[in-house]
């Protein structure tokens, strides 16, 4: 339950405000709050549609002339295909260059995608920087790594309040990681008061998304009957599923544990 001990910053995969995954046969928005000022663009509206045909080249350059423009939406979406050498060389450097330009637009995905680049870079203050003003665009993977920086004083002063304050929002938006985070914070009463019963609430909602770590915790709960009434089966159940997913310690409980279960 250690953050200090655990990685840095998540980032969102090429395509974290759209899908852009070659597996994908389409683009999808997500929530984007200038979805209609975006499909204003006709180079915007044509790389669009090239995408969707897989036609990553002519996607490409339709973005490159749109983002020309200064429309931002395009400009993050250039950034991606650079990162993932799509339609193009893989660039690094142009990638970073029109990411910036979408983040000094207030393009909160890439906000967060150049707040992790700063933090690959070892630049804590900056990546802090930026993760806020993604975070306050409501954006819970933002809130979440923003809630990391805080649990871990970097680019900014520790605080487990402040950390548990953003995972709270990110946690409230579904965001499995952050959900995990926060109950950690309640188990063992930083930043927040004391409390069996909120950790195993917060636990089985990100058990429930997938989270191995939250998995292994909540059976641990049930072994141990705190905020949750003693139960071996869902112990056991919980342990189990986050051993399905290789999780270390789940795998060595699963194991000692062998002679107790059929």
């Amino acid at each position: 339950m250690d953050d200090k001990a655990k990685p840095g910053l998540q980032h969102i995969p090429t395509g974290g405000a759209l899908s852009l995954h070659s597996t994908r046969t389409s683009i999808i928005a997500r929530g984007r709050r200038d979805a209609a000022n975006a499909a204003s663009n006709p180079h915007y509206r044509q790389a669009l549609a090239d995408y969707n045909e897989r036609n990553f080249t002519e996607a490409a350059t339709g973005f490159r002339r749109a983002a020309e423009q200064g429309h931002a939406e395009s400009q993050y979406l250039l950034s991606t295909m650079y990162d993932a050498g799509q339609g193009l060389p893989q660039d690094d450097a142009q990638a970073a260059s029109w990411e910036r330009k979408a983040a000094e637009q207030g393009h909160a995905y890439a906000q967060a995608n150049l707040s992790f680049r700063f933090y690959a870079a070892d630049n804590f203050v900056e990546a802090f920087a930026w993760c806020e003003r993604a975070a306050h665009s409501n954006l819970a993977w933002a809130q979440y790594n923003l809630g990391l920086m805080y649990r871990k004083g970097e680019g900014v002063e520790q605080s487990n309040a402040e950390a548990a304050h953003w995972y709270r929002l990110a946690a409230t938006q579904n965001f499995p990681e952050a959900q995990q985070k926060l109950a950690d914070l309640y188990f063992t009463g930083q930043g927040v008061p004391l409390s069996y019963s909120q950790a195993a609430a917060w636990y089985r909602k990100a058990a429930d998304h997938g989270n191995a770590e939250a998995q292994f915790q909540l059976g641990h709960l049930y072994s141990v009957g705190q905020g949750v009434e003693h139960d071996y089966t869902q112990s056991r159940h919980w342990i189990r599923q986050a051993a399905l997913q290789g999780h270390e310690q789940a795998l060595r409980e699963l194991k000692r544990r062998e002679y107790r279960d059929p």
